[in-house]
């Protein structure tokens, strides 16, 4: 306990209880949770009477394996823009705020101007995944027909997610779905392009982006599915949230507070906590300050049940050859 207090580590029935609840979480997410009502599957229908967006859809999915990609993907940036003069250029990006996520589209041929609220619980990924979703259904509602068509996001990790060949996102999928409608009529190439470098198009799609996440989302959210990843935070905040709270760990305590948090037993008893009256005078609450001498007496005690003085646990040295009576006595027959 005092070196989890050190090191800043959970103990450990709170984190073997939240590693517990994230496994429920990935099974229901993943509908292989079909338990009977039993007193040890409580913890997540308890998890969800606290938090109900644990209920909410996520994105991850099961493993989606594609090979047929008509799309190019395109990682590096191009020397010179613009030199075909039929190709139409859109620009997509997102934003995270404090007040929220949000997309933005940006297209001087077609006229595009779009900027979306996500929600405040999405990440970058995702509104940058969105912006090129958008920007696909904005084609495809325009009709446009036999263009070559060139979609620049500053989001490396999406574009890199697009090519590959295994999808486990949910949104990713989805924009791959829309990409290929696209394709249908239309080349596509998706090309990455450097944030903030001066790029006309790319500057009016950070300024939609960072708009849309300004503004407020029009209905109960989430709106797009929740990332794994949220969850995963929550259940840490969750486990610290009730760390901080533990009655054997005072403010006043200073650093000896994790002492207080010691297993011991009596004489082959179980293994219960400690508790305040119990430690006499380990710490002084009031003034933060160690009582040394408190401190030693609690170090004297066995912290495994057994023999009184030499048993299994105890501190107390153990003599190597106990050969007189009185020793193998005191060991209780050993």
């Amino acid at each position: 306990m005092a070196l989890e207090a050190l090191l800043g580590l959970p103990p450990l029935h709170l984190f073997i209880q939240q590693e517990a609840l994230a496994a429920a979480v990935r099974l229901k997410k993943s509908n292989l949770w079909r338990p009977p009502r039993v007193p040890h599957t409580e913890i997540l229908y308890e998890a969800i009477g606290r938090e109900p967006l644990i209920e909410a859809v996520t994105d991850r999915i099961p493993k989606q394996f594609v090979f047929d990609k008509k799309y190019k993907i395109q990682l590096h940036e191009e020397p010179h823009e613009g030199l075909n003069p039929r190709e139409l250029r859109i620009f997509t990006d997102g934003s995270k705020t404090r007040s929220g996520t949000g997309a933005g589209v940006f297209s001087e041929d077609l006229n595009i101007h779009i900027s979306t609220p996500l929600g405040a619980h999405n990440t970058v990924f995702q509104a940058e995944c969105m912006g090129i979703i958008m920007a696909a259904h904005a084609i495809v509602s325009r009709e446009v027909l036999d263009y070559p068509i060139r979609i620049l996001s500053d989001s490396r990790s999406v574009l890199q997610a697009l090519q590959s060949y295994t999808l486990t996102s949910g949104l990713i999928y989805e924009c791959h779905k829309a990409l290929s409608e696209v394709c249908t009529t239309n080349g596509v190439t998706l090309q990455w392009i450097k944030g903030h470098s001066n790029s006309r198009g790319n500057d009016a799609a950070d300024i939609l982006a960072r708009g849309g996440s300004e503004l407020k989302v029009a209905g109960p959210e989430p709106i797009i599915p929740l990332p794994f990843a949220w969850l995963r935070n929550m259940l840490r905040h969750n486990t610290k949230s009730c760390e901080n709270h533990r009655p054997d760990l005072s403010p006043g305590a200073g650093e000896f507070s994790g002492v207080r948090g010691f297993l011991v037993a009596g004489s082959g008893g179980p293994l219960q906590c400690r508790t305040e009256a119990e430690e006499e005078g380990a710490s002084n609450h009031a003034s933060g300050a160690p009582n040394v001498k408190g401190l030693r007496a609690f170090a004297k005690e066995p912290l495994v049940g057994g023999c009184r003085r030499w048993g299994r646990g105890c501190l107390r040295k153990r003599p190597r050859n106990p050969t007189n009576r009185a020793a193998r006595r005191h060991m209780g027959g050993f």
